[in-house]
């Protein structure tokens, strides 16, 4: 029996490698504001660890490493790293987890992601944001995908899917100087093939005239809004 699982295992990979997006997208949602003034881009094209709680993190690919503001992890058993660098969901569905973490008041945020083979969980996207201390303000929010391409693909276990998918979420009308993000999904079942996550995160920057003051006086004062006292 084990051997037999092997053979799927092998026979699914060597499949979804032959229409991997070869760490590149088929289409991409790229914010109006990515390459201005407090945007960060973070990109995963290729991963090395596929248990987060053995292995650690993966750090973004497009930043030298360790990146202490980025990391993404998939905490579920049972996967691991494909020969194309993906993160294969062979026991079981993927629960990948992805934090930001910014120095200034996060305003905005979009992620991408390309999957080969069972497709994402859509309803389980949620984006969990704090402002960094501890038992003070946090939030969640939730919301619809975009579906930027959809082809099906046969692999070893059946029909799935080669799927670029983007969520986009405006935090400038929350009432908290936001600093970390946490951007969290799973996968509806076994055989999803994690290819690339890209991770765009906006964050206020003070006017000239503020920074120059700040400068005199020898202080700095967090993001655009005043924190909220807890």
């Amino acid at each position: 029996m084990k051997n037999q699982l092997l053979c799927i295992a092998c026979a699914s990979i060597t499949a979804l490698t032959s229409v991997a997006t070869a760490d590149e997208w088929t289409s991409e949602d790229v914010p109006s504001w990515r390459n201005t003034d407090g945007s960060s881009y973070y990109l995963w094209d290729t991963f090395t660890s596929a248990n987060g709680y053995v292995d650690g993190p993966n750090f973004p690919n497009n930043e030298a490493w360790p990146s202490g503001e980025a990391m993404l992890f998939n905490f579920t058993d049972d996967a691991f790293i494909s020969g194309s660098g993906n993160i294969y969901g062979f026991g079981g569905p993927l629960n990948i987890h992805t934090y930001a973490y910014t120095q200034a008041d996060a305003l905005a945020a979009t992620i991408n992601i390309a999957t080969i083979g069972s497709e994402i969980n859509y309803g389980s996207m949620m984006l969990a944001w704090t402002d960094g201390i501890e038992g003070c303000a946090s939030g969640a929010l939730f919301g619809g995908p975009s579906i930027n391409h959809w082809e099906e693909v046969d692999f070893g276990p059946g029909v799935g899917a080669e799927v670029n998918v983007s969520w986009n979420w405006d935090l400038s009308g929350i009432d908290a100087d936001i600093r970390e993000l946490a951007i969290i999904f799973s996968g509806t079942a076994p055989h999803m093939s994690l290819d690339m996550v890209g991770l765009d995160v906006l964050t206020a920057v003070p006017a000239p005239g503020a920074l120059a003051l700040l400068g005199l006086c020898g202080c700095a004062q967090r993001g655009r809004r005043r924190r909220r006292a807890c």
